[in-house]
């Protein structure tokens, strides 16, 4: 990842030391499901050939369409067995897949009572794959449609932006120069998000336009009822760790940092209550992502991450870390309705995690650790910012 421009806020968190360089980095990885996959694969293959009496039978390729079920219905004896081989494909081949099997079975197959069996065992083996490693069902989770970034001139929304490209997914990039959320009206802004599925709110304040106030503040307020307005089903706030500690150390040192920054923490505390209150009820979705103290560093992966809620530990985190959490949060729906800090554990920084004010207990036992954002995501408290 690269280092952009200056924008947003940085912590001191929680001894209150400004920290700018990591005394360590590295990629963390998670793990690979093709050999699961490949394997499940393989045994359907086998069950198949022996249910089948007339050879091997599957669907089509979801972008053959009916051109590609017509040839399947005057070969009827010739099928290939073509599907995804990684979970990221799933959701978007998913339903294609089936409607095109199920046009070929009402048509007539050449043996539709063993074709039948054949989709039952393919059930059974998804079945299987779906219980040996869970966290599949909430990565093909996606909201579909493009993801507005705004904020996306600063930088961790330049980050966000490009874990997006690098993923093939649609973005609208929204710097200050398409929606400036400072000055913008909620109409305007809803202009600007309509159409996307979900918005990430990476927008701060900096020297370059807009003080705490009005972009960390009533900015975000604003962009929440704006999706609402625009019909955006998912809006991903990213706020502060430490916010809901208002005696802190960490807290008042950053809240009174001379220059736009000035009363930073105190909007981001005021916006988080307020942007939850104006979604209530509307069919749009919020997660609240609160990262400790922001590094630019290279990204360590979510291996490497740890999941609090209740704002009573924290630590120091890359921007490019909370730019990954971020769009996977955007697309997750384990995440809807809650608020979650996010750090490094162990010594992937100098400074280490710890309670954001004195008397807090750590472990809280909230902590989340997994090898990708799915398990990380999986069972957060709803309604839940402060132990």
């Amino acid at each position: 990842a690269q280092a952009f421009p200056a924008q947003g806020v940085r912590h001191r968190f929680p001894s209150g030391k400004m920290h700018r360089k990591s005394a360590h980095s590295h990629r963390a990885g998670g793990t690979s499901v093709r050999p699961l996959l490949g394997t499940c694969l393989l045994v359907a293959f086998v069950l198949i050939l022996r249910h089948t009496s007339r050879g091997l039978v599957f669907a089509l390729s979801p972008s053959d369409g009916a051109r590609g079920r017509r040839a399947a219905l005057q070969a009827k004896q010739s099928w290939s067995l073509a599907g995804p081989t990684h979970h990221s494909e799933v959701g978007a081949d998913s339903a294609d897949r089936e409607a095109s099997v199920s046009d070929f079975l009402v048509a007539g197959g050449p043996d539709v009572a063993s074709t039948r069996r054949c989709a039952a065992l393919l059930a059974a083996i998804a079945g299987v794959v779906t219980l040996a490693r869970p966290d599949l069902a909430s990565a093909a989770v996606s909201v579909g449609g493009p993801i507005a970034v705004l904020g996306a001139g600063g930088r961790t929304g330049k980050l966000c932006v490009e874990v997006l490209q690098a993923a093939g997914r649609p973005v609208m990039a929204l710097s200050r120069a398409q929606a400036d959320v400072a000055k913008a009206s909620v109409e305007e802004l809803a202009a600007a998000v309509k159409g996307s599925a979900a918005v990430i709110f990476a927008a701060s304040a900096s020297s370059k336009g807009g003080d705490a106030k009005d972009v960390d503040g009533e900015g975000a307020i604003k962009t929440a009822q704006a999706c609402v307005l625009a019909g955006v089903a998912k809006y991903v706030l990213l706020s502060s760790g430490g916010v809901a500690r208002p005696g802190s150390l960490g807290y008042v040192s950053t809240n009174f940092m001379p220059g736009q920054t000035w009363g930073v923490m105190d909007a981001k505390a005021r916006s988080e209550e307020a942007v939850k209150a104006a979604l209530l009820g509307t069919k749009t979705r919020y997660c609240v992502l609160r990262p400790g103290g922001l590094e630019d560093s290279p990204p360590l992966g979510p291996a490497a991450m740890e999941l609090n809620q209740g704002d009573a530990v924290g630590g120091l985190v890359s921007r490019s870390d909370v730019a990954a959490a971020a769009v996977a949060a955007a697309d997750s729906t384990d995440v809807d309705g809650t608020t979650f800090e996010l750090y490094a554990f162990g010594a992937a920084f100098a400074q280490q995690p710890g309670p954001t004010d004195f008397g807090l207990p750590s472990p809280t036992g909230y902590e989340r650790r997994g090898a990708g954002w799915p398990e990380l995501f999986r069972g957060l408290k709803k309604d839940f910012s402060k132990l």
